[in-house]
């Protein structure tokens, strides 16, 4: 089961029994849903970090073909 603490907005997931009582008692969690954002978000974080790693790597290839051109 999943738990949103209200207070900090993260999500834990939480397999204890007891532990899942506890929080439900408690009026700072709230059960909700496996998260599917965080998945998405951090998919969307790496393509973007592949990107601008390709454009970086695309760049300085460039820059040594006309450092070599040159010489």
């Amino acid at each position: 089961m999943w738990f949103l603490n209200q207070e900090t907005g993260c999500t834990w997931e939480v397999t204890d029994q007891e532990l899942m009582l506890r929080l439900q008692a408690s009026g700072h969690y709230e059960q909700v849903e496996e998260p599917q954002q965080h998945k998405t978000e951090e998919a969307a974080q790496t393509k973007a970090q592949t990107v601008r790693n390709m454009k970086r790597n695309e760049k300085a290839q460039i820059k040594e073909e006309q450092e070599a051109a040159h010489e």
